[in-house]
């Protein structure tokens, strides 16, 4: 079975999320330098991007996403959640990033303990 490539967002040294430094024009040789994003949706491989945009010309009406992949309903769902899992991942680091910052304030003497505890409360019951 032939495995579907995804655009590279890791370095394939080292797995570090990587940055795009610089755009290129092929047609008047014009380079673009800085710092850019890369988004989300390119940690999806083509044939997930492919059903994002039927899903997207489909209005999310899953009955016509079944009739013009000729897929069924199950199929639908499973290809859904599989890429919700994809971009839901680049979402846990914030989270990670948030409790860091709760232990970091703790350690600066900013939180007591009973604090920081209301504190990831109250951004549990946001989600």
């Amino acid at each position: 079975m032939k495995r579907e490539s995804k655009n590279l967002v890791n370095c394939p040294v080292c797995t570090a999320r990587l940055s795009i430094k610089e755009f290129y024009c092929e047609e008047c040789h014009t380079s673009i330098r800085g710092s850019f994003p890369i988004s989300e949706l390119s940690r999806l491989s083509k044939d997930q991007l492919y059903f994002v945009k039927v899903f997207l010309l489909s209005q999310g009406n899953i009955k016509e996403v079944e009739k013009k992949l000729s897929i069924s309903y199950p199929t639908v769902k499973n290809k859904l959640a599989e890429i919700i899992d994809i971009i839901s991942e680049s979402h846990s680091t914030n989270k990670d990033n948030e409790m860091y910052n709760i232990l970091e304030e703790i350690e600066n003497g900013l939180l007591d303990v009973d604090e920081a505890i209301i504190k990831i409360n109250k951004r549990r019951n946001l989600r």
